[in-house]
């Protein structure tokens, strides 16, 4: 091979690799940016709000002493299973016996007072009688006969007051039998024994507010609620009988859920001595739903994600698909004003105006302009928040395909 013709096959293959970076460039710079989309689908989107709070038992009974004593036994123990109206615990009656006695002795002798004072009536009155007939005859003056007919309404009267004493002493005796019986304490539910803060031996005092006065608490481990509290801008979308999703620390994994059984009408006391810049908060109660519950110890810390409106069925994207324009000069409060999406038609994307619905974490329901089946940009967000109408791009192969859910929406389409 001569030499010029060597050169000309060399000049030849430059000029190919030439045009091969050439054609290659303007190819990468016509595809334009990788991007993944979304299918516009059919979906039950629901908006929900967030709460934090703790676990406890439904109305869980506190046994507080009604009467002051020396406990003398606690036949039950913390975590037992008690049913209603059994004995769990005893005061030492000692004290209360004594007391039922002296009344029973009060109640005996009221009734012997009134019958000794029915035998004096008795007696005076067969004297008036007698007296009455020799008056007549003008054998007794007026004045005795006055005097005997005074003694015997006076003892009249006083067995009335003896009666009268045997009622006031009989309701002592019912009085002190009552007491008595408050030594004993019974469980008014069936339930478990969640806290048993005293011992045998300790002195009881009864009231409601002095710190250490409740003997012990017991509740239906059955009935479990969730107390959180909730922000005051979210309270008004919260009603009863709202369904949420409960999230407790101890059971990561347990699915828990639930319906709200009570919403408070005023703030929670402490949010209302805070300061007026700070927060406040509403209680919420929500009830678990259930039979297999896990155990659950009163206190968990829980969080709440209470649903306060469900779309069933309808159109939705990714939250992240949604973008909203810039409009300074408009006077609507209106947030979600000015939505649109980009949508993929024939390699390049067209701005859609939207109209918006409600919202969950993850998806956006739009209520007009898009029809099912439309594929919509919805990454990266970069790459997303960049594009214009008009713009070539090319759908991104999703990563890890075979560990997205099946009804995610994602397309997996390989770049061409």
């Amino acid at each position: 091979m001569t030499p010029m013709r060597r050169g000309m096959i060399a000049a030849g293959i430059a000029a190919a690799l030439v045009l091969l970076v050439v054609f290659g460039s303007a190819e990468r710079h016509d595809a334009g940016p990788k991007v993944t989309v979304d299918k516009v689908a059919a979906r039950t989107v629901r908006s929900s709000i967030l709460a934090g709070g703790i676990l406890n038992y439904l109305d869980p009974v506190k046994l507080k002493p009604e009467v002051i004593g020396r406990i003398s036994a606690i036949p039950v123990k913390e975590g037992e299973h008690v049913h209603r109206g059994e004995v769990v615990l005893r005061l030492d009656p000692q004290v209360y016996e004594a007391a039922v006695q002296q009344a029973e002795a009060s109640v005996l002798q009221a009734r012997t007072a009134i019958e000794s004072q029915k035998l004096t009536v008795a007696n005076l009155a067969l004297q008036v009688k007698r007296q009455r007939a020799i008056f007549r005859r003008g054998l007794v003056d007026a004045n005795s006969f006055d005097n005997l007919q005074s003694q015997y309404a006076i003892a009249q009267v006083q067995l009335q007051s003896q009666r009268e004493a045997l009622d006031i002493a009989q309701a002592q005796l019912n009085q002190a039998r009552q007491t008595l019986a408050k030594t004993v304490i019974r469980s008014p539910i069936d339930g478990v024994v969640t806290r048993l803060p005293v011992k045998v031996g300790e002195t009881v005092i009864a009231g409601t507010n002095i710190p250490g006065s409740t003997l012990m608490s017991i509740a239906d481990p059955a009935e479990i609620i969730a107390d959180v509290q909730v922000d005051e801008a979210d309270i008004a979308h919260v009603r009863l009988g709202t369904v949420a999703d409960l999230h407790a620390v101890s059971y990561p994994d347990a699915k828990l859920t639930g319906k709200v059984i009570f919403v408070a009408t005023s703030v929670t006391q402490s949010a209302a001595l805070a300061s007026a810049t700070a927060g406040r908060n509403f209680e919420v109660k929500i009830a678990l739903q259930g039979r297999n519950l896990p155990r659950i110890l009163p206190g968990m810390s829980c969080r709440a994600e209470i649903y306060t409106r469900s779309a069933p069925h309808t159109l939705a994207v990714p939250v992240q698909a949604v973008l909203y324009g810039d409009h300074a000069s408009t006077k609507s409060l209106d947030t979600t004003a000015h939505a649109y999406v980009y949508v993929v038609r024939a390699g390049k994307t067209v701005k859609v105006p939207v109209t918006t619905g409600i919202s969950s974490d993850t998806w956006q329901a739009i209520d007009q302009g898009l029809q099912a089946g439309e594929l919509v940009v919805s990454g990266p967000y970069q790459t997303l928040h960049a594009l214009t109408a008009g713009e070539a791009v090319r759908i991104e192969a999703a990563k890890a395909a075979s560990a997205k859910p099946k009804n995610s929406g994602n397309i997996t389409i390989s770049a061409s």
